[in-house]
């Protein structure tokens, strides 16, 4: 199947396009993640790590009778 497609993708035209826009919108994605997790308050990192750890009963326990 491989080799189909292989031979499907040789015989067009701008297809080495493909591979790097894919590229591109990978890189971009964890540009802007990384971005985000840069800029993002001590508190708010320090509140979304103490979630697992939280007190609180989860919501299941709560519905069993």
């Amino acid at each position: 199947m491989l080799r189909f497609i292989k031979h499907h993708l040789a015989t067009e035209s701008g297809v080495e396009f493909y591979g790097i826009f894919s590229l591109m919108i990978f890189v971009l994605f964890f540009l802007v993640v990384l971005i985000r997790i840069s800029r993002m308050k001590k508190s708010t990192i320090e509140e979304l790590s103490n979630i697992p750890l939280g007190t609180e009963e989860s919501t299941i326990e709560n519905k069993i009778p």
